[in-house]
C-alpha cells in the first residue's frame, strides 16, 4: 500500500468514527455522553502517556564504544580519490590547492 492510500484510509476511518460518536452522543443524551466522553478521554490520555514512555525508552541511544583519545584526530579515506582531499581538525585561514595568484593592487583614478 502506498503512503497516500494509508493516509486517506486513516482520514476516512477518523471521520467515520467522529460521525458515529456524534450520532451516539446525540442518541443517548448529553449527560450520558459527557460521562462517557470523560471516561474515554481518560483512557486515551493514559494510552498516550504509555506510548510516549515506550517511545522514549525504546529510542535511547546505545552506549558508544571507545573512541579516539580526546583531542586526537583519526582521519581515514578509503577507495579511489580523484582530485584533492583535505582532512583536518582545526583550520584557520583558507585552503589553497593551486598556486596563489599574485596580489596586484588596483590603480586609483
Amino acid at each position: 500500500m502506498s503512503r497516500r492510500t494509508l493516509v486517506w484510509s486513516g482520514v476516512t476511518v477518523a471521520l467515520a468514527a467522529l460521525v458515529a460518536l456524534g450520532w451516539y452522543f446525540i442518541a443517548v443524551g448529553l449527560d450520558r455522553a459527557d460521562k462517557l466522553a470523560s471516561v474515554l478521554g481518560a483512557f486515551v490520555g493514559l494510552l498516550g502517556l504509555g506510548l510516549a514512555v515506550f517511545g522514549a525508552v525504546s529510542t535511547r541511544p546505545e552506549e558508544a564504544g571507545p573512541g579516539p583519545e580526546p583531542g586526537g584526530v583519526h582521519n581515514e579515506i578509503s577507495g579511489t580519490v580523484h582530485g584533492n582531499a583535505v582532512q583536518a581538525r582545526d583550520i584557520e585561514g583558507g585552503i589553497t590547492f593551486d598556486a596563489p595568484k599574485p596580489y596586484r593592487p588596483q590603480e586609483m583614478d
